[in-house]
Order: C-alpha cells, then structure tokens, then sequence
C-alpha cells in the first residue's frame, strides 16, 4: 500500500507487500523489500536499501549512505547523518556508510553518526548519540551511546556485561518474536557461542 500523498519517484524498488504511509518521500534509486512499513513523512534517499520487514516510524529521514538489515525498528524521529564534515558551498563531498544490521532497535528521537556499525540484535536506547559501533545482543544509551547490557534477542531481558551469556535466545523471545525474527535470532546468537 503507497498512499495517495507518498511521492515515490521513477526507480524507485517497492516491494507490494510495502507499505508506505502519508507525505513519505522515497527517491529513485533506493530499495524497499517485502513487509517493511514506512511511516508519516519519512524521507528515503537515492541508493538506500531497506530489507524485509523492518518498520521506520513516523518523521525519519534515512540518507545515502545508510543501509537498514532485516527486521530492524527504527524509532520516530531518528536522525541518521551521512557526512563527518558537513558544510555549504563544498566543491565535495564524501557520503560515509553506516550499517544497520538485522534485528536492531533505534529508539525514538537517536542520532546515529555516519561510519558505525550497529550490529545483529543490538538496541540504541531513546535520544541517544551513537558515534561507535555496538556490539550485537547489546543495549547502548547515553550522549554518547555506551554498551551497558548484553539483552536477549526480544530485549526483554539483560545481562551483565562481565558474562556473556551461552545464547540470546531465551524462552521470553520465543513468547514474544514472529517466526522470522526468532530465526534471525537463533543464527546470530549461533555465530556468537562459536566465536
């Protein structure tokens, strides 16, 4: 579903089972795969990919540059920014990547800072600044983001950082997750216990 009041230019790739909500603006060049729901007034620039299932709250704006994994959430009002030195009148620019990996939560109203990583599982707490890379199965909060838990893959429950637990994937999250997203679960916190 694209409502009437979606821009959605040439080139852009919308899957159908898509849905796009009021005033979004998506650019050509930009992907958005199967079930991934787009709220209110959310801004996609060229060349953005966003995967299966995830859901952007109302008011994101998501640069070139930014990447967004599978069943992702991304809070209202996030800011992502794709320039380390941004200024008017530059003869050029470099856009810097930044990787959203499957099954990460953005809470409302986080600034993600261009070139990190916020690996499988992790969680950016509400109106947070991340400038470094977290950790995958870790909450991060604060101005900036630090790592102050490890938390199963629903992020109902946490662990001490000094002890990782054997897996992330606790009764709780198979309560609470779909079917897809516990699977996605399962394999990242697979990958871990044989590291």
């Amino acid at each position: 579903m694209i409502h009437s009041s979606a821009i959605v230019e040439d080139g852009a790739a919308i899957d159908p089972s898509a849905n796009v909500w009021h005033f979004a603006h998506i650019r050509s060049g930009s992907v958005i795969e199967s079930k991934v729901s787009l709220g209110k007034g959310v801004y996609v620039d060229c060349h953005v990919k966003i995967s299966e299932g995830s859901r952007v709250q109302n008011e994101v704006s998501i640069y070139n540059g930014v990447s967004i994994g599978k069943w992702c959430f991304v809070g209202p009002r996030v800011v992502f920014t794709n320039d380390m030195y941004p200024r008017s009148g530059v003869k050029h620019w470099d856009i810097i990547p930044t990787k959203i990996d499957d099954g990460v939560s953005i809470g409302a109203g986080a600034v993600i800072i261009c070139g990190i990583e916020l690996m499988p599982f992790c969680m950016v707490g509400a109106g947070s600044i991340a400038t470094e890379s977290i950790q995958p199965f870790t909450l991060a909060y604060g101005a900036p983001a630090r790592p102050k838990n490890y938390i199963c893959a629903c992020g109902s429950t946490k662990f001490d950082l000094s002890s990782r637990p054997i897996s992330f994937v606790l009764d709780c999250c198979k309560t609470r997750l779909s079917s897809e997203v516990l699977n996605l679960g399962i394999f990242y916190s697979d990958r871990l216990r044989n590291v």
